[in-house]
């Protein structure tokens, strides 16, 4: 049995009627008779049964009629999902995410994600800035949200997101406040809670140096690199820190941000040689995704 063969049989079962199955088909009607007499012969079963006003199916007619249209309805979703499968819209990508990432952008991404990409599972891991490299090269992740700037790795591929400021972070009745906050000195009595000294990479130095014009090395209360767990310890009068700003947008906590003249930028980052349609295919939502992020941070001031 040709695939042929199963259009012009489907095309009489579907009129019972071989001068309009043959328009349909756009075959003379001698020739899909043929077909159909030739299809019979080759299974060995009678498909319709014919006088000289009707045509109607047999029982085996019918079920063969049945069936065929399921596998054509599979065959064609089976199409569909490879045509997906080759634009990238059809599987699976694995994000890796700094924790700020999930106040900023990674809620944007994922809702277009499933807005634009259903048929695409994004699956989440929080990656630390100093596993990213590894867990690109070792495949733990497709892609990742990265604050480190990667430059001249033969394996690496990095896109620039955006730019935020990074923000003194403050007990809601903290005496520091926007308006009378003039420098970083003013905190020199303070005790900070800050990342690992012990995991110091550019974001983290980049913090470190804010307070060298300052004069003073930050007194250190408690360490720690996930922000939700440093404002829960600043809400508690614990200490004060320094964040990037777009962890406001999601906070609800009793803290202030004041914003610094520091910013810190959030990079994507992938592997050289993966050209997988679905990595480009989530580089461009990230792109979206910063544009509904910049209106946002501009509205918050």
């Amino acid at each position: 049995m040709e695939i042929r063969q199963i259009k012009y049989f489907l095309g009489v079962a579907e009129t019972l009627n071989f001068s309009k199955a043959a328009i349909n088909l756009n075959i003379v009607q001698p020739a899909l008779s043929r077909q159909i007499q030739q299809l019979e012969q080759e299974l060995g079963v009678i498909l319709f049964k014919r006088d000289k006003r009707n045509v109607s199916l047999t029982a085996a007619g019918a079920y063969l009629r049945d069936e065929l249209l399921k596998l054509n309805t599979r065959l064609r979703d089976t199409i569909n999902q490879a045509v997906a499968i080759q634009n990238g819209n059809l599987g699976t990508i694995r994000i890796g995410y700094p924790g700020s990432a999930l106040y900023s952008i990674l809620p944007e991404a994922l809702y277009l994600l499933r807005e634009k990409l259903p048929l695409l599972e994004g699956i989440l891991s929080e990656t630390q800035e100093i596993n990213v490299i590894e867990s690109l090269q070792n495949c733990n992740i497709d892609v990742c949200f990265s604050r480190e700037k990667i430059t001249d790795h033969p394996n690496i591929c990095q896109r620039e997101l955006f730019s935020e400021p990074l923000a003194l972070v403050v007990p809601e009745h903290h005496p520091i406040t926007k308006e009378n906050f003039r420098s970083i000195t003013q905190c020199k009595d303070e005790s900070f809670i800050l990342p690992y000294l012990a995991d110091m990479q550019q974001y983290r130095q980049q913090i470190y140096s804010i307070f060298n014009p300052a004069g003073f090395v930050p007194r250190i209360a408690y360490e720690s690199n996930y922000g939700s767990t440093i404002m829960r310890l600043v809400e508690k009068k614990l200490g004060i820190s320094i964040l990037p700003l777009s962890y406001r947008l999601g906070s609800s906590l009793q803290v202030r941000f004041i914003p610094l003249e520091a910013h810190t930028t959030l990079y994507l980052v992938w592997r050289t040689n993966d050209h997988s349609p679905i990595i480009r295919n989530f580089i461009g939502l990230c792109d979206e995704a910063v544009q509904l992020l910049d209106m946002r941070f501009e509205c918050n001031g």
